[in-house]
Parts: structure tokens; C-alpha cells; sequence
């Protein structure tokens, strides 16, 4: 009872403060330490928020995207952000193949890897008929990528010198999950986060083709329903606030609303870590992660420097 009462405590208090900093590593840090320390309460607490904010948050976001800045960002990167997924799923099969990992599980790591993280992985899974443990190791190995990604690449970014444009496109195209994407992109400079984002749903779109290949191949016929419809409700958000044109007043406003939540987002991806067993990780699937890794960072950076 008092441990109950001292971790709603503790989770009152931490929520307060990512809304209050709205500062992505400190977000992730302080899920990842709630859970850690009452790992039961935030099993509870993570299934009851998910990824809602997050996605609620993405949706906002859009609606402070002007045309101006999507147009030129989907003129520069929409053949790279197709190249590139492509690219990045047949290297990381590859390298799969070569150590011998379990199919199914090197086609878990693939699709995460070239186009959502944990979204992909936990969409593909059912449509492949993985086995629970083999999407835990797949989402353990992408959790403790992401979480690595959101505090050093701020300061790679940095010490290379990119502009926010450019480090908008190299978390966008290096990065996993679109958390962790825009979290980057938010702790490097707020100006990076719209093309961050719209380049993270270009990439994301590539769960239509790889759901229904997937489908047709495995035959389990799920298909409905499998597209996250928050990329709809980003997308629609785009077209309303450019056809409305909101005042400077309200996309200010929405854009505070849009940070807020997903600083609220991350933490709750920190909490997700009490679902994960990081002793499953085997050698094998994450030699194949970090090898992937390795190549796509700086074919990422080029990308986003040309």
C-alpha cells in the first residue's frame, strides 16, 4: 500500500515535470527510472496510456506544418526517404542471412529498421506469426537503440555543424521510431522537428507496401485495419490548418500543445521499458541491429547534407 502510494506519488511528480520542461532526454530518463523502480505500477500505467499522447501530439503538430515548408521537403527527400527504406531493409535482411538469424525475427528487425521501429515490428509480427519472444527481442534491441539515438545524436548533429533543416532529415532517415525521431529533433533545435516529422511519415508510409507483400506471402489475410491511422489524422491536420490558415496566435498555441505531448509521449515509451527483458537480447540479432546501424547513419548524414 505505501509503495502504491509513494510510486503514484513519484509518477505525479514526474509527469509534472516533462510538462513542465517539455525536454525529451529528461522524459525518457524519467520513464525509464519510474520503471525501473516500480516496474508493476508502470506495466499498469503504460498499457492504459500506450502511444496516445504521442500520436495525439503528432496529429497537433501537423497543424502547425505550413505548406511552404512540407512542399520542398517532399521535393528534396520523397525519392531519398524510398531509396533509402528499400535500401536499409535489403542491408539489414542481408547481414540477417549471413549470421543465421531466425527468419522471422530478421524480418522483424528489417521492417523496424528500414521504416517505423516498434510500430513495424508489432504490426508485422501477427502478419508473419512470430512468436512472443521473438517480437521482445526485437523490440528490446530497437528500445535500447532509440533510447541511445535521442541522447547522442543531438550532440553529433552538433559537433558536425548541421543546420536544423539537415539534422531534421539525418534523425528522420537514421532514427527507428517516431518517437524517438522527433525527440532528437526537438532536443537539437525546434526548427528541425517539421522536417523530422514529415520525412518520418514518408518512411512510415512504406507499411502499406510491406503489409500487403507481407499478407500476400504468409497469407493471414489482416490487412484491415493494420495502418496506423494517426499518419491519416497528421496528414488531414496539414490540409485543415493550410486551408483554414490559422493566425500566428493559435499555431503557436498548438505547437506548445503538439511538444507538450509528445515530451508526454516519450515518457510513456520510457515506461514501456517494464515490458521488456533486456537478457533476451542475443548476440545474433544484435550484431545485426548495430552492423545496420553503422551503415545507415552516415549514408543517412550524406543524404541529408546533398
Amino acid at each position: 500500500m505505501i509503495k502504491n502510494n509513494l510510486a503514484n506519488i513519484i509518477f505525479v511528480i514526474s509527469s509534472l515535470l516533462v510538462i513542465f520542461f517539455i525536454h525529451p532526454i529528461l522524459s525518457i530518463i524519467l520513464g525509464i527510472l519510474f520503471a525501473t523502480f516500480f516496474k508493476d505500477k508502470a506495466k499498469v500505467i503504460s498499457k492504459k496510456i500506450g502511444s496516445y499522447p504521442l500520436q495525439i501530439g503528432i496529429v497537433f503538430l501537423g497543424s502547425t506544418i505550413g505548406l511552404d515548408t512540407l512542399t520542398p521537403v517532399i521535393k528534396d527527400y520523397f525519392i531519398w526517404v524510398s531509396v533509402f527504406v528499400i535500401f536499409s531493409f535489403l542491408i539489414c535482411y542481408s547481414i540477417g542471412r549471413l549470421v543465421g538469424l531466425d527468419s522471422k525475427l530478421n524480418l522483424l528487425l528489417s521492417s523496424g529498421s528500414a521504416i517505423c521501429g516498434a510500430t513495424a515490428m508489432a504490426l508485422v509480427s501477427p502478419l508473419i506469426k512470430a512468436k512472443p519472444q521473438t517480437l521482445l527481442i526485437s523490440l528490446a534491441i530497437i528500445f535500447t537503440l532509440n533510447t541511445i539515438a535521442i541522447i547522442l545524436f543531438p550532440i553529433i548533429g552538433s559537433y558536425l555543424g548541421m543546420s536544423p533543416y539537415e539534422f531534421g532529415a539525418f534523425s528522420a532517415l537514421a532514427i527507428h521510431d517516431t518517437a524517438s525521431v522527433i525527440g532528437s529533433a526537438l532536443q537539437f533545435d525546434t526548427n528541425s522537428v517539421e522536417v523530422a516529422t514529415a520525412l518520418k511519415v514518408m518512411r512510415t508510409l512504406w507499411l502499406i507496401p510491406l503489409i500487403i507483400i507481407l499478407n500476400y506471402k504468409f497469407n493471414t489475410n489482416k490487412v484491415k485495419n493494420a495502418f496506423p491511422l494517426f499518419i491519416v489524422f497528421f496528414i488531414f491536420a496539414i490540409y485543415i490548418s493550410n486551408a483554414i490558415n490559422f493566425s500566428y496566435e493559435t499555431i503557436l498555441y498548438l505547437n506548445i500543445l503538439s511538444k507538450t505531448l509528445i515530451a508526454y509521449g516519450i515518457f510513456a515509451i520510457g515506461l514501456q521499458s517494464s515490458n521488456l527483458d533486456l537478457s533476451v537480447i542475443k548476440a545474433k540479432p544484435l550484431i545485426t541491429a548495430i552492423s545496420v546501424w553503422f551503415i545507415v547513419i552516415p549514408v543517412a548524414y550524406f543524404v541529408a547534407i546533398s
